[in-house]
Order: C-alpha cells, then sequence, then structure tokens
C-alpha cells in the first residue's frame, strides 16, 4: 500500500487490497462514548415518547447513527486517512509520501533571557517535533509544556496560531508568550481580544469554532503555517477535530500537548488522527523519581453521609426536584458534593495547617454550592475562583472574582486557602499548594491527574518562596464516604491513579 500525504488533513490510500482495506477499517472503528450516555438517557425519556413518538424516534435514530465512526473515510472511490494516524496503522506494510511543504523558520529573538535550563526532555521534544512536523508530546502536568510550546513559537517564528482550551490557559500563556517574545509578536484572540495582525495569535478553542467563513477573522486563521494546542487530552475530541480539520486544516506544521494522550468516552482513534506520533512520554512517577517534579502524598478519610431522603442537606432542599441514588451522578451529588462532613473535614485542615504548620491549601470543588459550604466554616484568609456568572454566584452569597489576581494573591501568600471548581482544575500554575484537598471525587482520570494531582506538583517557583514554607511534597487529601458503594468504586479508579506515582495511599479512619 502506498499513502500519499497530499494536505495536512489528507492522505490518500493507494494499490490497495480488499484485505488491507477491510484491516483499516476494523483498527480505525470506534464508539463514541459521549454519543452512547446521550442515546442511554434519551431512551429512558419516557416523557418526550409519550408527547411525540415521532420526534423521539427521530431524536434516537440521529443519535444512533453518530454512535459508531470510522478514521478510514472515503471520497467517492478513493479510501483517505489523516496523515495523523499513519503511525497507528497495524500489520498493514506500507509506503510515505509527503507533498507537504512546510515554510522556513524563521526564529525571532527572546525579548527577555531565559530564567532556567531547559531540561533535556524539553530540548528533546521540541528537536522531535520540529523535525517529524505533525506530532505530540505526553508529559505530567508541571513539566514545562507551555515552555515547549513558547519554544516552538521563537523558532517557527511567524504565522502561528496557539489554542487554548480555557480563559486561564488563554491569560496566562497570553502574558507568558508577550512577556519573552514581545507584545509587538504576539497577539491574542478571545476574552475580549480580537487582534488579528501579529505573527503569534495566542486563541480560546471557542472563539475559534465561532468563526464564520467569509469573514477577515476566518481568513486569518485559515492562512496559518502553525498550529499548536496545549492540554490536547483536555478537548473533547469533535470539539478539537473541527479546529484542527476546519478552519486550521491547511497549517502544515501540528503540535500538540498534554499530560495524557487518551481519552475516556472512547474516541481515542479520533483523538489519535488529530495528534499524530507521539515523540516524548514520560510517566509522573518517573518526572518524581528525577526530582523534576514535586513529591506527593496522599491521604483518605473515612466519612460519613448525614444525607438520607428524611434528612436532606440545606443544598438538597434547594433543590426541586429529588435526586435519584442509582443514579451515580445524583448519589455523587448527594452524598460527596452536598456533604457537611466533607465540608467540616476540608475546612478544619485548611484552618490547621495554616495556623500550626504554616501551610497553604487548595481546595478543588465542582459547584458553588460547596464554595458556599466551606466560606462559613474557614477562620483563615481565604478567596475563591469560579466560572459561574454574576448572577449564578449572587443566589450563594458569593461574588464573581478575577481568576488570575486570586491565584496571584494565592501565590503571594495573601491569602492561604484557595477554593477552586474546574476553572483552575487544568493549566493553571500554582506553587504553594502544600495541601490540597480532592471535592470533585468521580472515577474521571483526567481530572484526577489534572485536578488535584496537577495542581500540586510544581515545585515553589523563585519568586515566591519568600511568602511561604519550604515545599518538599505536597499532601492531597481525599474522602472515602462510608456504605456507598458508587462513591466507593469511584474511589477505587481515584486510588489507582495515585498510586502511579509510586506512593502508598494512607487511611485515616
Amino acid at each position: 500500500m502506498r499513502i500519499v500525504i497530499e494536505k495536512p488533513t489528507i492522505a490518500y490510500l493507494h494499490n490497495t487490497t480488499p484485505q488491507e482495506i477491510e484491516a483499516l477499517k476494523v483498527q480505525f472503528a470506534f464508539e463514541n462514548g459521549k454519543i452512547g450516555e446521550q442515546l442511554k438517557r434519551h431512551k429512558r425519556n419516557m416523557s418526550w415518547k409519550r408527547k411525540d413518538e415521532d420526534g423521539w424516534e427521530n431524536h434516537k435514530w440521529n443519535l444512533e447513527a453518530q454512535l459508531h465512526d470510522n478514521v478510514l473515510k472515503q471520497d467517492g472511490e478513493d479510501y483517505y486517512i489523516r496523515p495523523a494516524s499513519i503511525s497507528y496503522i497495524e500489520g498493514v506494510e506500507y509506503t510515505v509520501e509527503n507533498r507537504i511543504v512546510y515554510p522556513e523558520l524563521k526564529p525571532l529573538p527572546w525579548k527577555e533571557e531565559l530564567e532556567f535550563t531547559p531540561y533535556p526532555y524539553q530540548h528533546e521534544s521540541i528537536k522531535e517535533l520540529l523535525k517529524i512536523g505533525h506530532g505530540n508530546v505526553a508529559l505530567p502536568t508541571g513539566c514545562g509544556k507551555s515552555f515547549i510550546l513558547l519554544y516552538l513559537a521563537r523558532v517557527i517564528g511567524e504565522s502561528i496560531v496557539v489554542v487554548t482550551p480555557s480563559k486561564a490557559i488563554f491569560r496566562e500563556l497570553l502574558v507568558e508568550f508577550q512577556k519573552m517574545l514581545g507584545k509587538s509578536n504576539v497577539g491574542g484572540y478571545g476574552d475580549g481580544l480580537k487582534c488579528i495582525k501579529k505573527p503569534i495569535t495566542i486563541a480560546i478553542g471557542k472563539s475559534i469554532t465561532m468563526l464564520k467563513k467569509d469573514t477577515p477573522q476566518y481568513d486569518f486563521f485559515a492562512a496559518k503555517q502553525a498550529l499548536l494546542v496545549d492540554e490536547s487530552h483536555t478537548w473533547g475530541a469533535d470539539g478539537l477535530e473541527s479546529i484542527s480539520h476546519g478552519v486550521l486544516a491547511d497549517a502544515p506544521r501540528r503540535f500538540f500537548m498534554s499530560a495524557t494522550q487518551t481519552r475516556g468516552d472512547g474516541t481515542i482513534k479520533l483523538l489519535q488522527s488529530i495528534i499524530g506520533k507521539t515523540v516524548v512520554e514520560m510517566s509522573i512517577e518517573e518526572a518524581i523519581d528525577k526530582k523534576y517534579l514535586c513529591p506527593l502524598k496522599f491521604y483518605v478519610k473515612q466519612l460519613r453521609s448525614l444525607s438520607t431522603a428524611s434528612n436532606r442537606s440545606p443544598i438538597e432542599r434547594g433543590r426541586k426536584t429529588r435526586l435519584n441514588e442509582r443514579d451515580p451522578l445524583d448519589c455523587k451529588r448527594r452524598h460527596y458534593l452536598y456533604n457537611t462532613e466533607i465540608a467540616k473535614f476540608y475546612a478544619n485542615i485548611a484552618n490547621a495547617m495554616w495556623k500550626v504548620e504554616g501551610e497553604s491549601t487548595l481546595i478543588l470543588v465542582e459547584e458553588l454550592s460547596q464554595i458556599q459550604m466551606l466560606t462559613e466554616l474557614l477562620d483563615v484568609p481565604f478567596g475563591y475562583i469560579h466560572s459561574g456568572s454574576k448572577k449564578d454566584a449572587a443566589k450563594w452569597g458569593l461574588e464573581k472574582v478575577d481568576l488570575t489576581t486570586e491565584i496571584e494573591r494565592f501565590n503571594r501568600g495573601e491569602i492561604r486557602v484557595l477554593i477552586g471548581t474546574k476553572a483552575i482544575a487544568t493549566g493553571t500554575n500554582m506553587y504553594c499548594t502544600h495541601n490540597t484537598c480532592n471535592w470533585i471525587g468521580g472515577s474521571s482520570e483526567i481530572l484526577t491527574k489534572q485536578g488535584p494531582m496537577g495542581r500540586s506538583t510544581r515545585w515553589m517557583k523563585k519568586k515566591f518562596a519568600q511568602f511561604h514554607k519550604p515545599k518538599t511534597h505536597s499532601k492531597i487529601w481525599d474522602v472515602d464516604v462510608i456504605g456507598q458503594q458508587i462513591l466507593g468504586s469511584m474511589l477505587k479508579r481515584r486510588v489507582q491513579y495515585y498510586e502511579e506515582t509510586g506512593e502508598t495511599v494512607t487511611s485515616i479512619v
């Protein structure tokens, strides 16, 4: 079989046999778990079926049609795959002809000198990515993937877009890129900014997906010669595809950064068709062993839930609908997210760790109600961050705060406890996490590794060291809700992720 890469997103297959096509169909087929969950929920929606059976059936048919997909595509009589999928072909012999023309590199000078010496794996990542032209690296949180993006952008020099999944990461990268490469070279697109005049553009992914054809903004991004993506695993694979294979389909160079290039919804083959070959990979245990990352210690406290059908928490009493304990999400809300015993436990940790040990604490939560519960129990300086609207925050007696400001206050020791939702659970840089409390729970590998683990692994940065006790390790706190089988299964998964660091989890009765 001969593979000809005609475009950055199209590789045609020539001289194939029926057996080879069938083999590729089998290995590139996948089931979209996200669609599968939507289908399950839809089948349980008997109210819709009773009111509009035809509409219910049509929606069911549409979901079933999307459930199964394949990376191998057909264009008339020709078959093609994404060039990124080539390195994942197994059991079929092939040759590759690459017709993509890569623009000449035009390196930019540093505006400020580097404050550190890059690690060998960072140099290796940059070298291998530039050599391959389209690929990814998988490095644990805290290993400097942002610096790799920065260095790649500097070396390529122009016509670059760096796409981020969130406002928090967007702001951090924009500040760092402008500091190191100059504001004249770096512009931002998203979060109120719409600069499309600079050689390098930092952009929020959602802003890219909303671009309309035949507009100056669309044409600006469509002409980009390099696509750099941060935290690629945190995106929905279909959303990342709409960027990579949509408006930016013609960008020759494509580089993707992630802590773990995986997906929990069955779309790993789709993700691989976007990110290409992994050129450098490192486990969190190896990174800690080589002292690239701060060691972690894990503690799980056994607690009970006081929430029952007759004794619901104040949070639950404010809800219009009752929770179904047989549903994992509802069980998690009632006995984990709305558990006042957990609120007391984490507040006691945060209060005591500062008063007795002089240590700071990060508490990761999922809902605004959890922030409200904690604010009534904390008696040390604290702040909070969330992505809710001003109106939603007001319902819980909270304010809408600036993310960058609150993280800076935490890092500088102006507050000793920071409470944050998923708005800061991925990609934000925190250095004074002596303690991290996981009040998000669940069983997601991504949320666990990027959340409590990822926020805790950075060593104390020099400019913040003067405000804090030295950080020799970080303690991660979790909770085992006694008697809740569903929550116990979720915890078991989280413990597996914790133990990948090489540490044993300590149980506290």
